[in-house]
Parts: C-alpha cells; structure tokens; sequence
C-alpha cells in the first residue's frame, strides 16, 4: 500500500496540495483540518506529538484521523458508506429496483472514459447537476477552468479513473473515482445531468462501476465516503436503499490546536444556536460530539 500511497503523494503535491507522512501513514490538508489519505478500513492512529506535528507541518485547526471497522468500532455515530458485494439485477430483492436498473442499462451506455474525453465533454453535465443542488454560479468554474482542472490528473490514472454514462452518444454523466491498492475504490465525484435522471441513468452507472471494480477486479469494497454532515443530496441513502451499501462505523479522533482548542470549549455551550446560524457551525459541533 506504501507504493500506492506515494502515487497518491506525488498527485496531491502535482495539484500544489502539501503532504507529511508520519512513518507509512500519509496526510493532507483539506480545508481547515488535516486528515489521512487512504482506504478507510485502514486503522490509523497518531499519539500527541504526531498531530502537533502534522498541524505545524500543514497548518490547519485539528487533525482528524479514523480507526478503521470492526467491533471496536460498533457503537461509534461516524462511519463510512461502503458496498462490499454485487448483487446481479436478477437477485435484487425488490421489483421497483430490479425494473430500474434494467430500463437503465437499456436506455444508456456506461463505460470507462479517458481523461480528456470527461474534460472534453462532461462540462455540460457538471453545470447542470451543479445548478440542481443551488450552487451559486460564482463556484462553477468556466469551460476552460474545468478542462485544466480535470487534466491535471492525467499523469495519474493508474490510481484516477473515470466512466461515462452516454443517451443517445451524449454525455449525460460521469464518475470520478480514486483507487487504494486493490482495497478500496472511492467513487470521489458523481455528476448525473437531471433532464436525464427519469432514464435511470444513476442505476446503470453504480450498477456497472459496483459489477467492475468488486466482481471483475476483485476489490474488497467501494466507498461513497464518510458520513454527510454539509451538502446533502440524498446519494448516501439512495445507494444504501438501492444497492446494498451499508454504514461502516469507524471510530472518530480529532486533536484540536491548543488555541483553537479553547475556543472550541468556550463555544460548546452556545453550539446549539451557533448551529441554526451557520450550517458549517452545525457539522463541526457534530464532529466534535462523535469524537473519541
């Protein structure tokens, strides 16, 4: 995995993104925390010194690390949303699903894209889901932007790969997805045009990544990330309803900076109404009570 994790390194740093490893474990910044990079079923752990490090190294409020699954883990309210078997549309338990993704597959294609292709021609797709979830146009970067952005990573799609959901040859999706070893796909950026979603487009697409990555390449699982606590679309749930993935419960660690820690605890007290101010004050507090 330490091989893996150097080609994730290299393409964070590429996109201009600091990294520090502390002995095999690797991690970045990511807004105003630090956090690992890797598959979550991976057992981090940090002891004091590590986090004050890594918080001077990349700057940052608090790192924030997992313990991986298993029963240590049962009781915890953080978890991962994971699938870890396919299920063929014949035995899929419920009717509606089964109809659904078979319309689906019927009405589109769904296969692996090249880089250039997605940047080429997904820009349509990604402004229009973007729009769907009232993201502000200030946010939605022009055709150019998103082209450059997206080809950034073309040195690395041996750990980057991407797919295409086509209606009648046009692009009406895709899927960005990074890739950990043979243990975790972690399906990173979904765009699904929503003129196209009464098509099942969304069944095809998870129904074939789901039927590659754990029955073709025989991954332990793939991943649609932590829980949602900011953002929410309703994905999370849908997949969980839909095609078997499950909440994977992880046990949660943060190590605050000294200075912001004690304005964490001087805020404590008001989370309630900080929270209905501010969405981001509400799934902070939210962290912050989950911790271990």
């Amino acid at each position: 995995m330490t091989a893996d994790l150097n080609r994730h390194a290299e393409m964070l740093q590429a996109r201009g993104q600091p990294v520090a490893w502390v002995g095999d474990q690797l991690f970045t910044r990511k807004g105003h925390w630090v956090a690992p990079v890797g598959p979550w079923a991976t057992p981090w752990h940090l002891e004091a010194a590590d986090g004050r490090r890594l918080l001077r190294d990349l700057g940052g409020a608090w790192v924030m690390w997992t313990d991986g699954f298993g029963p240590h883990a049962v009781d915890s309210k953080w978890h991962a949303v994971i699938c870890r078997r396919f299920t063929p549309v014949e035995d899929v338990s419920s009717g509606n699903t089964r109809s659904k993704i078979r319309r689906g597959l019927k009405n589109c294609d769904v296969r692996p894209i090249g880089l250039q292709e997605m940047a080429r021609d997904g820009y349509e797709t990604y402004c229009a889901a973007c729009r769907q979830y009232g993201a502000p146009e200030s946010a939605i970067p022009d055709a150019d932007d998103f082209y450059r952005n997206h080809m950034a990573d073309a040195p690395f799609e041996d750990i980057r790969h991407q797919w295409g959901v086509f209606h009648d040859g046009r692009m009406v999706g895709f899927a960005k997805n990074l890739l950990y070893g043979r243990t975790e796909v972690d399906y990173t950026m979904i765009k699904l045009h929503p003129q196209f979603l009464n098509r099942y487009i969304s069944y095809a697409l998870f129904h074939v990544m789901n039927e590659y990555y754990l029955v073709r390449e025989g991954f332990e699982y793939v991943s649609d990330g932590s829980r949602t606590l900011v953002h929410e679309t309703g994905v999370q749930d849908f997949l969980i309803k839909e095609f078997a993935f499950e909440q994977a419960p992880m046990g949660l660690h943060l190590d605050y900076r000294p200075g912001f820690a004690a304005a964490v605890a001087v805020a404590r007290p008001f989370r309630g109404l900080l929270s209905r101010l501010h969405p981001r004050a509400r799934a902070f507090f939210e962290l912050d009570r989950m911790r271990r």
